[in-house]
């Protein structure tokens, strides 16, 4: 499809996202959007998610985004029930709700412990129950483009339904189908070339996204997705993981774009910032990016991203959410 008439395509209303420094921004320019995912691996979190939740509303922000891993990545079948209940509990959320998969709701599900389930098979029902419309999830579900109706009848691109685009408060948003475990690749000729594919789709929705960012009611653009691609690993181990080709395609787009971008992440469960961005690649530092990754299991917790749409420089402010719950339960 003509790049132009896609992005034509791409009038979206959305929410927001945040780095910064010393305070907290406020004011009628300031919103607030939450960041968690890789929760509910075990009992102990099961029972602190609803208040986990609980919390998070409690914050009112603009909207939450998700970045997978519903479950745990073994010993936690894939079934279609699972999805289910993570649908309903998705819902209770009384935002709007972003939400895109992790290599433990999918690739993985090949596992014993988690079934023996064909990946490809799982990702297909991921995208029929989280997917099925061009809304997103939580209680007031806001508009999203989806890259599969961007590119109807492109044989490719078309699959994508997971990965979306909307603007909101002089940001750009889009979501991409990253995976943790070496982003799928590696394990047979079948999903070697679905990674493949998916990089190629992802590359050109990062594109069509940073296009959009460049229009001059757009003050910065924000990147989900599950993995983490290497950012404490050396640049020897990197260099062979399945992230290198998107990584160089978007630190080449990165580089040339002129505004702040803020990468964020789930996967290896640990709260970091890196402002500037520094490359897995070969370490260099991108002084307009920031990349946050958030909490994950066995911390229950939440980021919280503030954006100040009037601060062009530094528009996003992270914070740990510091979730605390009046209790814990066994």
């Amino acid at each position: 499809m003509n790049e132009k008439i896609v992005v034509a395509a791409f009038c979206v209303v959305s929410f927001l996202l945040v780095a910064g420094c010393a305070t907290r921004p406020t004011g009628p320019s300031v919103y607030t959007v939450a960041l968690f995912g890789d929760q509910q691996y075990s009992a102990r979190e099961e029972a602190l998610f609803p208040l986990l939740v609980d919390e998070i509303n409690a914050a009112k922000p603009a909207f939450v985004v998700h970045v997978g891993d519903i479950k745990a990545g073994s010993n936690a079948p894939c079934s279609d029930e699972l999805f289910r209940q993570r649908f309903n509990e998705f819902q209770r959320i009384k935002s709007a709700l972003i939400f895109t998969p992790g290599d433990n709701d999918w690739a993985d599900c090949r596992r014993p412990t988690n079934g023996g389930m064909n990946p490809l098979e799982r990702l297909g029902k991921l995208r029929e129950i989280f997917f099925s419309t061009n809304l997103s999830l939580g209680e007031k579900p806001i508009p999203l483009t989806r890259q599969s109706d961007a590119f109807v009848g492109d044989p490719i691109f078309s699959r994508y339904r997971e990965n979306a685009f909307w603007v909101f408060g002089g940001v750009v948003f889009v979501t991409l189908n990253i995976q943790g475990s070496n982003d799928n690749v590696g394990f047979d000729k079948e999903n070697d070339l679905e990674q493949m594919e998916r990089t190629r789709a992802n590359i050109e929705w990062l594109k069509i996204a940073m296009n959009r960012a460049r229009g001059t009611d757009i003050v910065g653009l924000a990147i989900f997705f599950q993995a983490n691609p290497g950012f404490e690993d050396s640049m020897d181990v990197v260099a062979k993981s399945g992230f290198v080709t998107f990584l160089n395609a978007f630190e080449k787009e990165a580089f040339a774009f002129a505004k702040p971008i803020l990468l964020a992440h789930g996967d290896t469960h640990t709260y970091r910032v890196d402002a500037p961005y520094k490359s897995p690649l070969d370490k260099r530092a991108m002084a307009n990016v920031t990349r946050v990754e958030t909490d994950g299991s066995p911390r229950v917790d939440w980021t919280r991203i503030t954006i100040d749409i009037n601060n062009k420089a530094k528009p996003f402010f992270i914070e740990r959410g510091n979730f605390s719950p009046p209790m814990q339960p066994l």
